[in-house]
């Protein structure tokens, strides 16, 4: 009724003032219904349609960063007459890809689990650590780990662009020798000629041409083949680690059991151990597993490595060294290296040798009640069989269609709840890069159902009069050295709780629980988090949307909407 006669008195003037123009007339009305703030509150969820009039071409949000900074637009368009002291609660879909948890294995890890090294040697014990350390994990959790593990030894045959390389890289040096190498893609060993090549030249040309060809990590082992000439044309090889700033020649010859020595070892010793032996044939892999019929003890396994080693290399003499490398099984197929040396006529154990050891980084994903490492798609796929373009997908929905179409046959006996991960390749606008997908076989549908990346979020924005902003709300998501922080702050009031929060970096839900965390709990340790570490100069009124990770029987994200009133922090009514 009030703007019915705030309207007819305004019409009223108009007839008044008749003689004057009308653009001037419907400025001032315009002016005069600008000028009257109407105030609104609603929650409103995005459309299709919406996401169109932002230009978002997938229909989402990148981050929480952007959804801020576009949402206001949209806000202004639905809302043109709203004013200050408005209120928009607004649901959008938020694009969250799978971003794996990064953790470095360190020496006390190792130790935890009983190693005497520091290293891990089989993917079991790589999967019992995931187990421990990560105890309160749901399927679809993915962990980046960074481990130390045997290096494994590859080959590498020196080609004719090498000698290339070494006759530019090393014509200073070595003038005649590099000439020679470039012109006949050989190194010389005659000694006493000009174009010589002694094992200290060549293993600094290695240096050169693995550099060139490989990354130069720390504890890689190579055995580098390449054509020499003594007076005939020949091959040599030279076993070289990457000690961290250049290559070294290391131990022994480098020997890989094949199919036939696995056979070999059957024939030679059946006799003695059948069980064993029977199965090493079979599966062309040494059981290792001391509760097995099958055992290998390291009793068994030189004797095996003898058996192989005096049949391959009859001619070898007194203090030759191999460094042997066998498949182990201990629930899964390792590679195992052991370093021998002849020694009075049989191969002992080289205890001088040095295990060559590596930094590797995997990703693992959960599901399954297990711990795997995501299934790799060929590179050959995307262009064969999903019919793309390039060798990528490019968005989530065509990853979710077509690796779920590839999964089929490849798992036909699949039932009901299988997990698999993927790791494929997906291009974001700009780059190629690396991203995973998860799905779940539904066995009545028989198909894998893609788990979306794509999640609902809410944002609260207000209008300050000038237009809208995320409303002063910081949002803040609680890092693993904020659990820390709250742990050590409240350890003496309550400490098992304050443990398990450093420990988990979560906080324990579980009604009755010795580690629960009430909501009285959180708010006094959200109020020293807040106080002392993150917003210690906050101003009054300053509000905080505390994101935190919580377990109640599974791992989840409870938030808590904070206001600084009177020095304190209280919930936002």
């Amino acid at each position: 009724m009030k703007n019915s006669i705030y309207l007819l008195m305004m019409f009223l003037g108009v007839a008044i003032t008749g003689c004057e123009p009308m653009e001037d007339i419907h400025e001032d009305l315009d002016a005069r219904l600008d000028a009257r703030s109407i105030e609104g509150m609603t929650e409103y969820t995005l459309t299709d349609d919406d996401y169109d009039f932002l230009d978002l071409q997938f229909g989402n949000f990148s981050s929480l960063e952007e959804a801020g900074n576009l949402i206001p637009q949209l806000l202004s368009d639905k809302f043109p007459v709203w004013g200050e002291g408005s209120l928009a609660q607004v649901t959008f879909d938020l694009y969250a890809p799978i971003n794996p948890e990064e953790y470095t294995v360190v020496d006390a890890d190792y130790e935890a689990m009983g190693l005497d090294v520091n290293y891990f040697t089989t993917s079991s014990q790589i999967t019992s650590f995931l187990r421990s350390h990560f105890p309160q994990v749901n399927t679809n959790d993915y962990v980046e780990l960074t481990y130390r593990t045997i290096a494994v030894e590859m080959e590498y045959d020196v080609t004719n662009d090498d000698f290339d390389l070494i006759g530019e890289a090393l014509g200073e040096i070595y003038p005649e020798p590099a000439s020679s190498a470039a012109q006949y893609n050989n190194f010389d060993r005659r000694e006493g000629r000009d174009a010589y090549w002694s094992n200290e030249m060549i293993l600094d040309a290695i240096n050169v041409v693995l550099s060139e060809n490989f990354p130069d990590m720390e504890g890689q082992t190579y055995e580098v083949s390449y054509r020499i000439y003594d007076g005939s044309p020949g091959t040599e090889t030279m076993d070289v680690r990457f000690d961290g700033s250049k290559y070294v020649m290391i131990g022994g010859t480098a020997y890989a059991f094949n199919n036939d020595d696995y056979d070999l070892v059957g024939t030679e010793l059946g006799d003695d151990y059948p069980g064993p032996t029977g199965n090493a044939a079979q599966f062309n892999s040494f059981d290792v597993r001391s509760t097995s019929g099958n055992y290998w003890s390291e009793e068994m396994l030189l004797e095996a490595i003898n058996v192989v080693l005096m049949d391959r290399f009859p001619s070898a003499t007194e203090g030759a060294q191999y460094d042997v490398t066998y498949a182990a099984y201990s629930g899964s197929v390792n590679p195992v290296i052991e370093s021998v040396i002849l020694t009075n006529g049989e191969y002992v154990i080289d205890e001088t040798a040095t295990v060559s050891t590596v930094m590797e980084t995997a990703v693992f994903a959960y599901g399954d009640g297990r711990w795997m490492m995501p299934l790799e798609l060929p590179a050959n796929v995307y262009t064969e069989q999903f019919g793309q373009r390039f060798g990528n997908l490019s968005s989530e929905s065509d990853a979710g269609f077509y690796i779920g179409r590839y999964l089929e046959p490849l798992y036909p006996y699949a039932q009901q709840g299988d997990f698999i991960a993927v790791e494929y390749q997906f291009y974001n606008g700009s780059a190629t890069v690396d991203r995973f997908a998860s799905f779940i076989y539904d066995e009545e549908e028989r198909e894998w159902n893609f788990i979306p990346s794509v999640i609902e979020q809410t944002l609260q924005f207000g209008h300050e009069g000038t237009g809208w902003v995320v409303d002063n709300t910081i949002v803040y998501s609680l890092a693993a050295s904020d659990y820390d922080f709250i742990s050590e702050q409240l350890t003496e009031e309550y400490p098992d709780p304050a443990w398990s929060a450093g420990n988990y970096n979560n906080f324990d839900r579980r009604a009755g629980n010795v580690n629960q965390w009430t909501d009285a709990m959180l708010l006094e340790a959200f109020n020293i988090l807040l106080n002392q570490k993150i917003a210690p100069n906050a101003q009054e009124g300053q509000k905080y949307l505390l994101s935190f990770a919580i377990y109640n029987g599974t791992n989840t994200i409870e938030q808590m909407h904070l206001i600084k009133q009177n020095g304190a922090w209280v919930p936002v009514e």
